[in-house]
């Protein structure tokens, strides 16, 4: 029971991370960004679906990446190389979402943070569940 909890252990905090960060995303674009919005009396706010879709998009790439490496085995089979690529595309999940973040809507705040968190689960968290002792 234990190695059956153990195997499943990291595919479920990354469902568990992605799941937490798309409703940030989502729930982010509710909000009105008083940058953007026009102070007429007649206006209505309408949710930005497609920027939201596109910015959720996005940020899920990193996660097909890896639940694609669990499916396949590659990240037993060629372990540095998986984490080098995860790397690779976590660190331009979080140049793209610097690079674009000024005045941008909340929803893109949402996705520059969850990806901030992200660099930092992908650069410090994993390398730590993923170590394996070596017996000597």
């Amino acid at each position: 029971m234990k190695n059956k909890l153990k195997k499943f252990l990291i595919p479920i905090l990354f469902f568990a991370l992605w799941l937490i960060g798309s409703l940030n995303i989502v729930l982010s674009g509710n909000r009105i960004d008083d940058y953007l919005i026009r102070h007429d009396p007649e206006y209505i706010f309408k949710y930005p679906f497609e920027g939201v879709i596109f910015s959720w998009l996005i940020f899920s790439v990193y996660f097909i990446t890896q639940a694609l490496s669990f499916l396949l085995s590659f990240n037993r089979k060629h372990p540095t190389l998986y984490f080098i690529v995860c790397s690779v595309i976590v660190t331009g999940q979080f140049f793209i979402a610097y690079l674009t973040s000024m005045h941008a809507p909340p929803y893109w705040g949402a996705y520059l943070i969850n990806t901030i968190f992200l660099f930092l689960f992908q650069l410090f968290v994993l390398p730590a569940l993923l170590h394996k002792k070596k017996s000597s």
